[in-house]
This record gives C-alpha cells, sequence and structure tokens, in this order.
C-alpha cells in the first residue's frame, strides 16, 4: 500500500508583528496616521503584520479596511474588547499570556530620545548555543534569512525586502539595504554590523528605527547598532 503524501507541513517560524493600541476608532484619522507610518517605512511597510489591541469594543472593519488600504495586514488582535469584532472578522485571538511585552516598536529617533524599555523576555530555558550560521549568496527582495539560537554573517548584499534575523548578532559585510534584526528573541545585548548602512530598518531585541531615523552620516557607511540604556543606538565603525 502506497503510503499518502501530508498536505501540511508544520514548521517553526519567528515572525515579526507590530503591536498597535487603538485609541480612536475614526477610520479617516487612522488611515492619515498609517499613511504617515507607512512612508517612513518605505517598502518595508508591505504587507507588515500588525496586532491590534484597544481597552474598549472599537467597530473593527472599517479600522481593518483603513489599514489593509495603506498595504499593511491585520492578522491578529489581543483579547479582551475586540476578541468579539476579530471572531467575525476572522482574525486570530492572542491570549495576553502569549504576548511578550517586546513587541516590536519602533524607537525615537536614533540617539535622541529615550525609547521604551528593551523586552525582558519570559524566563525559559535558554537554548543551545550554535554555531553562526553563513550565507554567501546575495539575500534577494522578498527572502527572509532567521539564524536560530546563534549568529547571522552576511558575506554579500542584503537586498530591499529582504529581512535577515538573529537570535545573536547580525553580520553584513556587504550593503545592507534591507531589515536586519538582531535579538530575536530578546537579548539585549545582541547587535547589527554592517559595511555600508542603506537599510530600511534596524532592530535590537524589539526596539527598531527605520529609513527616516537613519539619515545624514550614518547613511552608506559602515555601523553597529545596539542598545545603549533601552536606547537603540547606531555608532558609524572606521571599516
Amino acid at each position: 500500500m502506497t503510503k499518502s503524501r501530508p498536505a501540511l507541513e508544520f514548521k517553526g517560524r519567528m515572525l515579526s508583528i507590530t503591536r498597535v493600541r487603538i485609541l480612536d476608532e475614526n477610520p479617516t484619522a487612522i488611515e492619515a496616521q498609517l499613511k504617515t507610518f507607512t512612508r517612513s517605512l518605505g517598502e518595508a511597510a508591505e504587507g507588515l503584520p500588525l496586532l491590534l489591541d484597544a481597552e474598549s469594543p472599537v467597530g473593527l472593519k472599517p479600522i481593518l479596511a483603513a489599514m489593509r488600504a495603506v498595504g499593511v495586514q491585520p492578522i491578529a488582535v489581543v483579547e479582551g474588547p475586540l476578541s468579539e469584532a476579530a471572531r467575525e472578522c476572522g482574525l486570530a485571538i492572542l491570549t495576553r499570556d502569549m504576548i511578550s511585552d517586546g513587541a516590536p516598536r519602533a524607537s525615537a529617533p536614533v540617539e535622541s530620545v529615550r525609547a521604551a524599555p528593551a523586552p525582558a523576555a519570559t524566563p525559559v530555558a535558554p537554548a543551545e548555543r550554535r554555531p553562526a550560521r553563513v550565507v554567501t549568496e546575495p539575500i534577494r527582495s522578498g527572502q527572509q534569512i532567521y539564524a536560530e539560537a546563534s549568529d547571522l554573517i552576511v558575506m554579500t548584499t542584503v537586498s530591499p525586502g529582504a529581512e535577515v534575523i538573529a537570535d545573536g548578532c547580525v553580520h553584513v559585510y556587504g550593503p545592507l539595504r534591507g531589515r536586519a534584526i538582531a535579538g530575536a528573541r530578546g537579548d539585549v545585548h545582541a547587535r547589527v554590523f554592517c559595511r555600508r548602512m542603506e537599510a530600511e530598518l534596524m532592530a535590537v531585541a524589539g526596539i527598531y528605527a527605520v529609513a527616516d531615523q537613519m539619515k545624514g552620516a550614518l547613511r552608506g557607511v559602515a555601523v553597529q547598532a545596539y542598545l545603549k540604556h533601552g536606547v537603540l543606538t547606531i555608532d558609524k565603525l572606521d571599516w
């Protein structure tokens, strides 16, 4: 008897989700703010997954329409006032104990205003440290490379729209034009290093900055990004 092939294959995967608290349910005001936000992210905003939260029930359908109209993708809500509306709209509902307080969030302009503290991860058994993952091929738009429990070393280019993620540090020895996320599981000591910074987004342990926050002398040069007292700091490197 021929063994049938399974229809599905389940794999673990890291997914960076931006948590959004709804303060005003006016779709016009929401869409206007979203347009400003997505302009600051550039291409990195396309399909950006969002987790929605609110302190009281709101009309969810027009809000979802406004979000999708600007290219971001609401995929779930935090259990609470939005749960009933989420079921009607087909969104996932996440309980609060499933959500780290370190959900990715934007820092204030880099090196100028203090951001929220870096996430304090829920204590879990530490993953066994693995050898660094080394990538020698260019990482193209739409690709995501993840180094679990290790550093990620990219020997060439990270293209716009590509994403490199590591639980440890991220090293890019070519131009970094996409997104780089270090400390994906909350390691506040992780860093991003790159030879030529043209990034759409850089993040360490959930604190991130987008292209508009990384202008001026930092663009086009070698830099490192790290957390200093909970603030994402980007320094030029003399390479």
